[in-house]
C-alpha cells in the first residue's frame, strides 16, 4: 500500500471507551530482565504513543491521556508506572526527569493539567534538580549544572541522559522557561555529545543510559526543535545524517526496537504495538476526515 493510500488505525488497545465504563489503557510492551520476558504495561511508553498521535495531528484517546494521569505521584511529578500498578518484579523508583517531561507536556497540550499547574510541577520537579559534581571518571561531553535523571533529595551526582535532556528542553521550551538555569549547560551538552559521537553507534548508543537506541536521541532532538527549543533544530540535522541517525524513524517502527531500558542494558523494554502505532501516525498524519476519531475509537473497542 503506497504511503498516499488511506490506512486503517492499528489495534492499539484492548480497553473499553465508553462513558460509563472508561478504563485507563496502557500501550503493552515486554522487558527481557534476568534472562525472562515478561509482559509489562506502562506509563513511559504509553506516553511515547500519545506524543506520535499528537505530532500527526491525529486524536488521541481519552483513555491513554487517562494513563498517563495515573502516573502522577504525590510529590507532583511522574513515574514510569503507576503507584498502585507498580509491579513486583521491578524496584521501587522516585519521580524522574524524563517521565515527567513527557507526560507532563503531553497532558498540557491535551488540556488535562493548567499550565500554571505544569510550569510548577516542571521547575520543583526538574529545573531545581542539577548535577553540581563531576565523578573523576566521566564521559568527556558531561557538563555541571544539567539536569539531574531522578527527583531525589541531597543528591549532587546522578545518571545523565542525553535523550531525557533532549525530552526536558521540550517541555521547558513549550513553557517558555528556556531562560532558566540548566537550559544553555543542558544544551550545550547535547551538542558536546554529538560531536564526541560521531558516527560511532557505540558512542551513540552510550549518551543514553536509559534508552538502548540511540534513534530515539534523534525522534526526541526532532520533538524538541518542533517544540522551539533553543539550538535544538541543529542538533536534530546533525544526529539525523549520522551512519546511526538517519534511519531513525523507521527503526523506532520495527517490532524488535528497544525503546527503553535500565542503565546500560540490564532490561529493555519492546512494544510492537507501539511500533505499529508510531508507523501508522506517521503514514497518517496528513489525514483528515470527520470519522477519525469514531474510526479510531471503533478499533479500540473492537480489542476490548
Amino acid at each position: 500500500m503506497s504511503a498516499a493510500a488511506p490506512v486503517c488505525p492499528p489495534r492499539i488497545a484492548p480497553a473499553r471507551v465508553a462513558a460509563a465504563d472508561r478504563r485507563p489503557y496502557f500501550i503493552a510492551s515486554d522487558v527481557v530482565l534476568d534472562g525472562q520476558r515478561l509482559r509489562d504495561r506502562n506509563g513511559f511508553v504509553t506516553a511515547l504513543g500519545v506524543r506520535a498521535l499528537r505530532r500527526a495531528g491525529l486524536p488521541v484517546p481519552a483513555a491513554m491521556l487517562d494513563a498517563l494521569q495515573q502516573c502522577r505521584s504525590a510529590r507532583g511529578g511522574f513515574r514510569f508506572w503507576p503507584e498502585r500498578a507498580h509491579p513486583d518484579w521491578a524496584p521501587r523508583l522516585p519521580d524522574d526527569a524524563d517521565d515527567t517531561a513527557i507526560m507532563l507536556l503531553e497532558l498540557l497540550r491535551a488540556g488535562r493539567i493548567s499550565h500554571a499547574d505544569a510550569h510548577r510541577t516542571a521547575c520543583l520537579a526538574i529545573a531545581r534538580r542539577r548535577i553540581a559534581q563531576l565523578p573523576l571518571l566521566r564521559p568527556p561531553w558531561l557538563r555541571v549544572g544539567v539536569f539531574a535523571t531522578w527527583s531525589r533529595d541531597g543528591i549532587r551526582r546522578d545518571l545523565v541522559d542525553c535523550t531525557a535532556t533532549a525530552n526536558v528542553l521540550a517541555l521547558f521550551a513549550h513553557l517558555r522557561l528556556a531562560h532558566l538555569p540548566g537550559v544553555r549547560e543542558a544544551a550545550g551538552m547535547l551538542a558536546a555529545a554529538l560531536r564526541w559521537a560521531g558516527d560511532d553507534e557505540l558512542r551513540a548508543a552510550s549518551l543514553s543510559p536509559f534508552y538502548p537506541d540511540p534513534a530515539e536521541f534523534v525522534l526526541a532532538l526532532e520533538h524538541a526543535a518542533e517544540c522551539g527549543a533553543p539550538t535544538a533544530d541543529e542538533l536534530h540535522r546533525l544526529a539525523a545524517t549520522t551512519a546511526w541517525g538517519r534511519d531513525a524513524p523507521a527503526r523506532s517502527e520495527r517490532a524488535d526496537h528497544a525503546v527503553c531500558g535500565s542503565p546500560y542494558g540490564m532490561a529493555a523494554w519492546r512494544s510492537p504495538e507501539l511500533a505499529r502505532l508510531r508507523a501508522w501516525a506517521r503514514r497518517s498524519g496528513a489525514m483528515r476526515h470527520r470519522d477519525l476519531q469514531a474510526e479510531l475509537d471503533e478499533q479500540i473497542t473492537a480489542m476490548a
